[in-house]
């Protein structure tokens, strides 16, 4: 499953509100909305550490490295 920054800050807002005292909180990714109660902040945790990871390694860029070696030229 693809996860976007989108998905990432709608998790953690969803932790600050746990954690600010509401007691049940809805996050919606891939047209699903999932709600959490206080009991579940672990797995709303879990769910947010699995997608910084996602996030992390989509983020990262290949960079290529070219060089170029020659016999010829200045001394």
């Amino acid at each position: 499953m693809a996860y976007t920054e989108a998905d990432l800050q709608a998790v953690q807002d969803a932790i600050n509100k746990l954690q600010s005292g509401e007691r049940v909180v809805q996050v919606a990714h891939d047209g699903h909305v999932v709600k959490y109660a206080e009991v579940e902040l672990d797995e709303l945790i879990a769910l947010r550490t699995q997608i910084k990871a996602v996030v992390k390694i989509a983020g990262q860029s290949h960079k290529r490295r070219i060089q170029i070696i020659s016999k010829k030229g200045v001394l």
